[in-house]
């Protein structure tokens, strides 16, 4: 049975702060929703980050063609939403994320299969890729949805996860036992990475002319054309005077440092990571120059051996391009353990990067997803 829609609109507001709770959603990525009547359904409007969300921004979308009125714009994915409420009327609750397990698993475009688990069933069916926002995308999430009736979760191929309920809490234990299970099923092919001890380069923030560079537990202010700097104080300034940046971390985490020590360019296998930070990721060595150099309007860029350097505008911005390349690296060892598991083609990548940055070039707020 549907919902009221102020009963809806506060299970969304709340859904999707329980999502950040439990690490399952970030910023404005992905979208929730709930069924009002056998016609309609409101919805996360577009760009605007959940722990800010209020009850009356959302947008009330019509099942049958996913119009609306008012000024607030819904989200570009609420077609696969009307998709979910038209074809199993046994949903009252949609939530779309791109959680990190889920989007892991989901860039082999497999149905995770023989299972037995009783929220998920025997099986996760896996939507084919099509870019976020777009009719293509929509029609391989319908067609999922129709060829499995009875699920009530889906992965969405290098995009992330689709999860049903009749109800707001059974929407969000499917979310997170969907995210259980694909946390095994990667484990199970790639082990878990190895930590791996590399120099510490700190963390930093743009002042004017000038940086404040922490690294372990001292912290230093150097000028950005400053001479005979200290290794790591040398990359930051050479990034600083090459960029628009105003914060730069070192990224550690064990999958960066594994995708960095290949030496090679990382060709982003999830759209978020192209969008965000780049259609690829460049590997250099560690010095300031060529690192400065492979940066180019990239926000990430591979230190061979030594994990990364991330860019923001904002800490927050950072932390985004941070998340991102560690689900990015982790994507990148679960398909080099599945045989034919290719990287989003070099067109579709620099596409969604070009349409990222005109949307949402010159903007200082937080980062946004496409398909928010």
């Amino acid at each position: 049975m549907a919902y009221t829609e102020d009963e809806a609109r506060l299970l969304v507001v709340r859904a999707g702060r329980r999502l950040l709770e439990a690490g399952l959603a970030a910023r404005t990525w992905g979208n929730v929703s709930a069924r009002v009547s056998d016609t309609h359904f409101v919805i996360t409007p577009s760009g605007e980050a959940y722990e800010d969300l209020r009850p009356e921004r959302l947008v009330r979308v019509r099942i049958a063609d996913g119009s609306y009125t008012g000024k607030v714009r819904p989200s570009s994915e609420r077609g696969i939403h009307a998709d979910a409420y038209r074809l199993r009327p046994d949903v009252n609750f949609v939530i779309h994320t791109h959680q990190y397990e889920a989007s892991v698993a989901g860039v082999a475009g497999r149905d995770l299969s023989g299972l037995s688990h009783p929220l998920l069933g025997e099986r996760v069916p896996c939507a084919a890729y099509g870019l976020p926002g777009t009719a293509r995308l929509r029609r391989a999430v319908a067609a999922q949805l129709a060829d499995w009736p009875s699920s009530p979760a889906l992965l969405m191929r290098r995009h992330g996860a689709l999860c049903l309920g009749g109800t707001m809490e059974d929407a969000f234990s499917t979310a997170q036992a969907l995210e259980e299970v694909c946390a095994a099923h990667v484990r199970s092919l790639t082990g878990r990475a190895a930590e791996c001890a590399v120099p510490d380069c700190g963390r930093s923030q743009r002042r004017g002319d000038a940086f404040l560079l922490t690294v372990g537990c001292r912290q230093q202010a150097f000028w950005l054309g400053g001479r005979n700097l200290p290794p790591a104080a040398a990359l930051h300034a050479a990034v600083y005077r090459s960029t628009d940046a105003q914060y730069i971390a070192h990224e550690t985490d064990p999958s960066v440092v594994a995708a960095s020590a290949k030496g090679r360019t990382l060709r982003p296998l999830l759209d978020d990571l192209a969008q965000i930070a780049g259609p690829d990721i460049r590997c250099a060595v560690p010095e300031p120059e060529p690192a400065a150099r492979a940066l180019g309007d990239r926000r990430a860029v591979l230190l061979r051996g030594m994990g990364a350097l991330c860019l923001g505008m904002s800490e927050d911005d950072l932390e985004a391009v941070r998340l991102l390349l560690r689900k990015g690296c982790a994507a990148r060892r679960f398909a080099d353990a599945v045989p034919g598991c290719r990287p989003l083609g070099r067109l579709d990548a620099l596409v969604q990067r070009m349409v990222y940055v005109g949307q949402y070039a010159g903007r200082r707020e937080t980062f946004r997803y496409i398909d928010s």
